[in-house]
């Protein structure tokens, strides 16, 4: 895999071929037609969906600078775009990643991560910097940032998350209309199944976590679990098995990710894939994944 270079102005050059994202829903096409044409985009979709994967995968394709922050309550405008520190005994001015990406010559994308925990100010930056305007004025640096038709701009959420949102109804129906969006969503199974098995190289056990991992799905839909297990955690599974690491350790990795009164229900799941027959699932699928 070529290495992941930072340009002067702090953003990432991803190099060609690097990132092997698997594009079964055809969001590279929908997601660069919006980012041509609209310049604002939103990627919706649970965690381990993939939308910080797609991202990667954009500007590796696009060849732009990525400049890339989640969010959280406590961050504010000011550390996006500049503020003044001190240090040896002077005044500096710390430029943040929003003002990194604007003063980037040849453009950029933008990727904001997390946006739901964004505090109103931060998302009034961003309403900002996304309409007509797209500028915004910097005190530290006395003067204003324009942002230009090659600077693009990238949000993402996790719907599941509800208890993070921020602001107001308004100022979220305000930032909706300037983002056009993308429902990013899991793998399907067979498409799912292939890949993993691409890793580990053993049909059953890729069948058998899928089949564990699209059940933690559900559940962590319905509010049951904690959290599902994802594609990476998959990849990073078939990488342990093919390792010749036993499988009852590896359940015992997986079982981690929850709160020791989630894991009689993950047992359950696991329990319940063992007794499918693979075998004879795959003859049906005229040679499976």
């Amino acid at each position: 895999m070529s290495e992941i270079k930072l340009t002067e102005n702090g953003g990432k050059l991803i190099p060609k071929g690097t990132i092997n994202f698997v594009d079964e829903h055809g969001y590279i096409k929908r997601a660069q037609a919006i980012l041509k044409n609209v310049g604002n985009l939103r990627l919706v979709g649970e965690t381990g969906t993939g939308k910080t994967f797609l991202t990667y995968k954009l500007a590796e394709i696009t060849g732009k600078h990525l400049y890339e922050t989640s969010l959280t309550i406590d961050i504010s405008r000011w550390d996006l775009l500049a503020c003044d520190t001190l240090k040896e005994g002077n005044t500096e001015t710390r430029k943040g990643i929003v003002t990194q990406w604007l003063e980037d010559p040849e453009g950029g994308i933008l990727f904001v991560d997390e946006f739901n925990f964004g505090a109103n100010g931060v998302v009034s930056l961003f309403n900002q910097l996304s309409d007509f305007r797209g500028s915004v004025w910097v005190p530290e640096l006395g003067r204003s940032l324009q942002r230009t038709p090659n600077h693009w701009l990238i949000i993402a959420f996790n719907p599941t998350e509800k208890s993070g949102y921020s602001g107001t109804c308004i100022q979220n129906i305000a930032t909706m209309r300037r983002f056009e969006g993308i429902i990013v969503d899991y793998l399907g199974e067979l498409e799912e199944r292939q890949l993993i098995k691409a890793v580990c190289g053993n049909y059953e056990f890729s069948a058998k976590w899928v089949e564990i991992a699209r059940k933690t799905r559900d559940y962590y839909r319905k509010g049951k679990l904690r959290t599902p297990i994802t594609t990476g955690n998959l990849i990073n599974y078939a990488k342990l098995w093919k390792d010749h690491t036993a499988e009852d350790e590896i359940v015992e990795i997986a079982k981690s990710l929850y709160p020791e009164e989630e894991w009689t229900q993950f047992a359950r799941f696991y329990e319940e894939a063992g007794k499918i027959d693979f075998k004879t699932l795959k003859g049906a699928l005229n040679g499976g994944a």
